[in-house]
């Protein structure tokens, strides 16, 4: 049984109805996940069979290749997990805009209940939004995303200090709400659906059923990806990310990976550019592929951790008092403080991408310097190709175009600088979240929307003051070149943007995992 803080119901029980639906938006896996875990409990205490549907709609402004891709890659993954189960998994996916803008309507008017994720930004919040709308079951609404749950600590942290308080006095009752590892076990004696009900749903909400055969063509990527992408109506001029593939799969490689080889070595080497020393995991966690209570149940494991090793300084200090080696400690406040601070948030602020959410004294800050003169001024075509006269900035955006992510650190310095380069601070914020929105692979995200956010001042307080940035935390290129070693890093990402366009064709890279 999932904990109340994470579970949130509307709406009464459809007496009519023939099956319990999870209508998988955010957490797109079939292990440790809190959603999933709960449908299996409510198609078992209905004897019900249960229906997990998985949809990529097109229907949202950043609708494109690399997306698609990604989230097709881990449909594969789904359907081979919840294959011989007790649950049916049915993938779905537009192949023209609004396609299947009847199909949520009608899954819900025929279920006893639906359970639906809880993800406070995006097209994931605007399809739990308009499933509220319906009323016609019992609707489950159910937060699978960090370790606190977000809606359930009651208010807003306007720092990670205030956060890390919070967290050292409220730790204990977190540790209770880990989801199973394999909710399917539970599924095994739930009845089947009757395969003519859902062609019949399919039918009435005139929605086509998508064939297994496209999915694996986009899995594929290659010419064979691009051609079957290019039925779709979204934007084909940002690419498949052709070293990273979507899915549960790659997603617990690359952790167990990283929690084998890399993670000793994370407080030294996460803010080294040239050095692949930050994990990397942030696309999977932001599509739901692997889940924060599956990575911090093995870093508890493998370092035979317990609660009882908690040493509570109750002073809101970063380290030192998980009982764990620092790296380690490290990276906990990376995974559990910073991501869910931005889970938090976004749940209690609906509004956390406009101006207007921003701290008031970052505003009058901003406000009082709207007027000084700026050394480079660029326009967002010039932002968004790499274009400026800084080589460290252009390769940390060349990196976002060809990867998909930019450095940890680098992030930091790419958003300041796209402040102290525009026009005004409302077009910064806006062109900030315009581009990472649609190049990278954890955008759209609470922690992208945060992230942004503290460069504009969130979360953080008032510096020496300076000119553009005001009081808002300042930082440079030549500082950032004076700590780090970023010669490589440059070097490898300073080749021609427009090159990037040949991502997606040629042989495929994806076959030999398949």
């Amino acid at each position: 049984m999932i904990p109340p803080s994470r579970l949130n119901v509307h709406g009464a029980v459809n007496s009519s109805g023939n099956f319990i639906v999870y209508w998988m938006t955010s957490a797109r896996r079939a292990h440790w996940n809190h959603a999933l875990e709960h449908a299996i409990d409510l198609a078992n205490q209905h004897q019900q069979p249960l229906v997990v549907i998985e949809c990529l709609a097109l229907n949202h402004r950043w609708a494109n290749d690399r997306i698609s891709t990604f989230v097709l890659q881990g449909m594969i993954d789904n359907r081979a997990a919840f294959a011989q189960t007790g649950a049916t998994y049915i993938p779905y996916v537009e192949t023209r805009p609004k396609e299947a803008s009847g199909l949520l309507e009608v899954w819900l008017g025929q279920a006893t209940a639906c359970v639906i994720d809880d993800f406070p930004t995006y097209y994931p919040r605007y399809v739990l939004e308009t499933a509220l709308k319906f009323k016609t079951c019992e609707l489950h609404v159910v937060d699978s995303n960090g370790f606190m749950a977000m809606r359930a600590q009651g208010r807003d942290f306007k720092t990670a200090y205030s956060l890390r308080r919070h967290l050292h006095k409220t730790i204990l009752e977190h540790m209770h709400e880990f989801p199973l590892a394999n909710p399917l076990d539970n599924a095994k004696d739930l009845p089947m659906i009757d395969a003519t009900l859902i062609e019949g749903i399919f039918a009435k909400s005139n929605t086509p059923l998508t064939p297994y055969e496209y999915l694996w063509r986009v899995s594929e990527g290659g010419d064979v990806g691009k051609a079957a992408l290019s039925k779709l109506n979204i934007d084909h001029t940002v690419p498949p990310v052709l070293t990273k593939k979507g899915g549960s799969v790659e997603a617990r490689r690359r952790w167990k990976e990283f929690l084998a080889r890399r993670l000793v070595n994370y407080k030294e080497m996460r803010n080294q550019p040239q050095e692949n020393g930050a994990s990397g995991i942030s696309p999977w966690l932001h599509f739901g592929h692997i889940g924060i209570h599956q990575i911090l149940n093995e870093i508890f494991t493998a370092y035979r951790w317990d609660v009882s090793m908690v040493t509570l300084p109750n002073n809101g200090r970063r380290q030192g008092w998980w009982g764990l080696p620092e790296p380690v400690e490290a990276f906990l406040d990376q995974v559990i403080t910073w991501r869910d601070i931005g889970f938090i948030h976004c749940s209690m602020i609906p509004d956390h991408t406009e101006y207007s959410s921003l701290p008031q004294w970052a505003q009058k800050t901003l406000a009082e310097h709207s007027q000084d003169p700026r050394s480079y001024v660029y326009t967002f075509e010039q932002f968004e190709q790499a274009q400026t006269h800084d080589p460290l900035w252009n390769a940390a955006q060349q990196q976002l175009r060809q990867e998909g992510i930019i450095h940890n650190y680098l992030r930091m310095l790419w958003g300041k600088k796209i402040l102290e380069w525009s026009p005004d601070s409302q077009t910064a914020m806006e062109w900030m979240i315009a581009i990472n929105d649609r190049w990278a692979l954890d955008g759209r995200d609470p922690n992208s929307y945060t992230g942004i956010g503290w460069v504009m001042g969130k979360f953080d307080r008032g510096w020496t003051e300076r000119e553009v940035y005001g009081k808002i935390r300042c930082m440079t290129t030549a500082s950032t070149m004076r700590k780090f070693k970023t010669k490589d890093y440059i070097e490898k990402y300073s080749k021609d943007s427009t090159k990037q366009t040949v991502l997606g064709s040629g042989p495929s890279l994806y076959t030999a995992h398949q």
